[in-house]
């Protein structure tokens, strides 16, 4: 099932011990758009290494985690800032939503306090931090069309689902293997990034679900199965997008931003804050008899973005549907 009809949403990773205040922030996060991950028998850093694509943190100022020795939550925000310095992080706060009472070290790392009671504190910090930008509907629509059609078109006997499209601000990798294409169009330039696994995508090809010689597969099979991915994928996106609007001698990108890349932590920066939009797709054998793959496809608009150009161009707005006639306004 594609999931563009359905609202961009953002993981965000919960330490809250109060049972109401996790209640609060349930219903908190399914009015918002939010996906709430809260911490299990886990430690915290166990919970952040297993969770990597996450928008931001949000703990509460009495969280402890007996496993890592912290007695409370600017302690964690602390440990957690040091690990992942991208992401920001939220305290909650009993009866105040302000920092201003704490020793500069206790709010090191902390982006800002809210109090879940005024829900309305914490609704200002996400559209500070998660809402810096702006995804048009129709654009997540296009893009999850054409990745969906491409994956169908590469493999054989599969069937491809996809989850709800969402954002994030940390910069981690997934998988082993990964492709990296500049994408460019008049209202957008930046990158494209592919991720997975190697192996499963092994078993794949050796089973004869591509194009690909199953007799004698090695990483080079992988890699170029990935790229085949990841061109048929933005071609087809490219030639919809210029559709739309056909480039200009005036429109090409002459900015070059450094890409950033630490393979022991699995870490690649784009030099930009900007959410990178995130769509995971899975491929499943429809005879059941092959490990899953998964695939992690996100956009990073580091150069630039401009969603007001795109939407006056966007052939499929509700007013130009009801001039047509296609629509009419109840």
């Amino acid at each position: 099932m594609i999931g563009f009809e359905k609202q961009l949403v953002s993981k965000v990773l919960i330490f809250e011990d109060a049972a109401v205040a996790q209640g609060q922030l349930k219903a908190f996060c399914s009015e918002h758009g939010l996906i709430g991950l809260k911490q299990a028998n886990h430690s915290a850093m166990k919970m952040l290494q297993a969770n990597i694509d996450l928008g931001a943190v949000l703990i509460s100022e009495g969280c402890t985690d007996s496993a890592e020795g912290i007695s409370n939550g600017f302690e964690l925000a602390r440990r957690v800032h040091q690990l992942r310095r991208e992401l920001p992080i939220f305290i909650r706060r009993d009866g105040r939503a302000d920092l201003d009472d704490l020793a500069p070290e206790q709010r090191a790392g902390i982006a800002g306090a809210y109090d879940i009671e005024r829900p309305e504190t914490l609704k200002l910090l996400l559209d500070q931090y998660l809402a810096d930008t702006e995804y048009p509907i129709s654009l997540i629509r296009r893009i999850e069309e054409v990745t969906h059609s491409s994956l169908t078109a590469l493999f054989r006997d599969i069937e491809v689902s996809n989850e709800l499209p969402y954002l994030v601000k940390d910069k981690l990798t997934y998988g082993d293997i990964l492709s990296l294409l500049p994408v460019e169009s008049p209202w957008f330039s930046g990158y494209m990034m592919v991720q997975s696994e190697e192996q499963p995508m092994i078993e794949l090809i050796k089973a004869g679900r591509t194009a690909i010689d199953g007799r004698a597969v090695d990483f080079r099979d992988v890699m170029g199965m990935l790229s085949e991915i990841t061109n048929l994928a933005w071609g087809g996106l490219r030639t919809r997008l210029l559709a739309l609007h056909p480039p200009t001698v005036d429109d090409s990108t002459r900015i070059s931003v450094p890409i950033t890349v630490n393979q022991y932590k699995e870490y690649i920066s784009f030099g930009t804050d900007r959410s990178q939009l995130c769509f995971k797709y899975t491929l499943r054998d429809v005879h059941g008899q092959l490990p899953p793959v998964t695939l992690f496809q996100k956009f990073i608009f580091n150069i630039r973005w401009s969603p007001e150009e795109y939407l006056q161009a966007d052939e499929n707005k509700v007013e130009d549907l009801v001039e047509s006639g296609c629509l009419e306004l109840f």
